[in-house]
């Protein structure tokens, strides 16, 4: 449009320059006739100098001529002043239009410039789409070929039912997890020793890990497990202080016979908190059943009505209950979150 529009007022330059020249040159043969007139007259008054003198009429002929002279040579020259503003005139409204022809051509070099950038832009683009989708299809592979593999998982079998004559009094009864007798005290009667109670601890604390990773939603605000250190598994409390879940030396007899009760109380009220945020999920998912509740209704203090913050360290059968309801509610855990299927290991 713009440069419609320069070519429509370049032709009206065009045309008013030549109207101009139209008119200068009438002009110029207006000034040729008048030329020629002054010219018969010299010769008229060269001629007949004595018939001019004697006659006055003559005189006044010639000065009413010389007088319409006067009067053509002033229009003449009032018609140049005004061509001479009207070419001005022009030649501005020339260079106006010669002004905006070099912005337009700079605005077009600008506007290719954009364009080559943009080129440029869109191949560097396409090439990291291409990159990226390669990508993309390169975890999509690993993703198909992961969903392929069945991998091991974690066997947790919690035994914490007894037939006749399973264990004697002898030899005392005790849950089991994975084989391993889960107890608050050595029983050097019955065999069992601080490897074995620690061993079964740690594998109870592997459980609560890897059902808490199970559920990325749950966080305990104060309580955090660590089941892969030796020789026991650790508990801290709080990010400050940390217990053992067993004990530091396994083959020394001036330690406490029991573990810790304050490591017990904590891993209870760390299953307390996950156990509940796994009901209040299933409640939130509309997948509530009987087996969503454990069989011992426990808090962060207590379990099957029993208040560990009243229990005293020498009290072992209390402890040995609370570690009982504990297991069974471990099974049932292991049970709510791993498939039967899953529970055992399959390759």
């Amino acid at each position: 449009r713009i440069g419609q529009a320069i070519d429509v007022y370049s032709d009206l330059i065009l045309d008013e320059s030549v109207a101009y020249d139209e008119a200068a040159s009438s002009e110029e043969e207006r000034s040729s006739s008048i030329r020629k007139i002054l010219s018969r007259i010299v010769n008229l008054n060269n001629a007949d100098t004595n018939m001019i003198a004697s006659d006055g009429d003559e005189d006044s002929a010639i000065q009413w001529a010389i007088d319409s002279f006067h009067l053509e040579l002033e229009a003449l020259a009032s018609a140049f002043h005004d061509q001479e503003e009207e070419l001005r005139i022009l030649q501005s409204l020339m260079q106006d239009q010669n002004i905006r022809s070099r912005s337009i051509s700079e605005e077009e070099d600008r506007a290719m410039e954009s364009l080559n950038a943009l080129e440029i832009d869109t191949h560097t683009f396409g090439e990291e789409s291409h990159l990226v989708t390669k990508q993309c299809s390169d975890v999509m592979g690993e993703i198909d070929a992961l969903s392929k593999v069945q991998l091991s998982s974690i066997p947790f079998h919690i035994d914490v039912d007894w037939g006749e004559g399973v264990r004697t009094q002898t030899v005392g009864r005790y849950p089991t997890i994975n084989n391993l007798r889960l107890a608050y005290r050595v029983n050097q009667k019955a065999g069992l020793g601080r490897k074995e109670i620690c061993a079964a601890w740690n594998q109870a604390a592997q459980l609560i890990t890897f059902t808490s990773g199970l559920n990325p939603s749950f966080s305990s605000s104060n309580v955090r497990i660590i089941p892969l250190s030796y020789p026991c598994a650790k508990i801290v409390f709080e990010g400050q202080s940390v217990h053992n879940l067993g004990w530091e030396a396994l083959d020394g007899e001036d330690e406490s016979p029991h573990v810790p009760s304050l490591s017990i109380t904590l891993l209870l009220a760390l299953l307390s908190e996950l156990s509940d945020h796994i009901i209040n999920s299933s409640e939130r998912n509309g997948a509530l059943h009987a087996s969503t509740s454990p069989p011992f209704p426990m808090t962060t203090t207590s379990i099957d009505s029993v208040d560990v913050m009243c229990l005293g360290d020498t009290d072992t059968a209390s402890w040995s209950s609370v570690v009982f309801c504990i297991a069974v509610n471990l099974r049932w855990l292991s049970q709510l979150v791993l498939p039967s299927d899953v529970r055992q290991v399959i390759i």
